[in-house]
């Protein structure tokens, strides 16, 4: 402790404390002022007070953003269940992050609030069959905005670039033959490789992996039938039925593609 010690104050006379008091009250008494309002009575027919105004989220379906669509990326092992409920059936189960290190992503479809407040996004399923979809929780993932998308055309073996609404570029492509044909649907690039991921001499420069899956081969190679945007070495093939069911474009526009579009960008192939 300090060696300084406080120094009490000397007592005040009781005389002085008293006068002291008669002042106050003389001065209180000299001022006039009116004196303070009684309470409020309150009014039994009023009723009860009003609700609070804070207003409470709807439930419902609501809107993420303005940005033409959104992914949602896994930071968690993420539950897939058969409607928005945690009461609802599991449709399936996908760890947080891929094989190849990145995350898990969904395409967001629509997203909807509870009744008790909880955010649940439906999304399409990077799994058989085609154009699977399914309820997650809002806290299993992380979205972001996606504002391309690739529209491939079989009939004319071409396929665009398109940012939002407007097209950015079109280019040939191959497509898969009478017997092992490349499935139409909604889907979206799930996995981004390039050599020596992938082998160059089957997928070119890059490989973006869908979530859709060919109707003819349950496996291929070391894979599970995942059907991809892929590159080339053999351009002179473009334009025609040549592949399993993938894609095919040239090594310079799969690497455009590889460095414009994120994991969850829509792929739509129409017949």
């Amino acid at each position: 402790m300090s060696e300084l010690k406080a120094r009490r104050p000397s007592a005040v006379p009781a005389a002085v404390v008293a006068a002291a008091l008669a002042m106050v009250l003389l001065v209180a008494g000299c001022t006039g002022g009116p004196d303070p309002a009684p309470p409020a009575v309150l009014d039994p027919s009023a009723g009860p007070a009003p609700p609070s105004t804070t207003a409470t989220p709807r439930a419902g379906e609501i809107k993420l953003g303005n940005a033409p669509a959104y992914v949602a990326l896994a930071v968690k092992d993420v539950t897939v269940r058969d409607k928005p409920t945690r009461r609802g059936d599991i449709v399936a189960v996908f760890p947080q992050a891929l094989p190849w290190g990145s995350p898990t992503p969904f395409l967001i479809d629509q997203a909807r609030r509870t009744a008790a407040g909880d955010v649940w996004l439906k999304v399409l399923l990077p799994k058989r069959p085609n154009g699977s979809s399914g309820w997650l929780e809002r806290e299993q993932v992380r979205i972001k905005p996606v504002t391309h998308q690739v529209v491939v055309d079989l009939s004319s073996r071409t396929a665009s670039l398109l940012a939002g609404k407007k097209k950015v570029r079109s280019f040939r492509v191959g497509v898969g033959t009478a017997g092992t044909p490349t499935p139409t649907g909604r889907f979206y690039v799930t996995v981004k490789l390039r050599p020596p991921q992938i082998s160059a001499a089957a997928y070119g420069a890059w490989a973006l992996g869908l979530s859709g899956y060919s109707e003819v081969h349950q496996s291929f190679g070391t894979g599970d039938g995942q059907i991809a945007l892929h590159g080339t070495y053999k351009p002179w093939l473009l334009g025609q039925p040549v592949s399993n069911g993938c894609v095919r474009m040239d090594n310079e526009t799969i690497t455009l593609l590889a460095e414009t579009l994120p994991l969850g960008t829509p792929v739509t192939i129409q017949a």
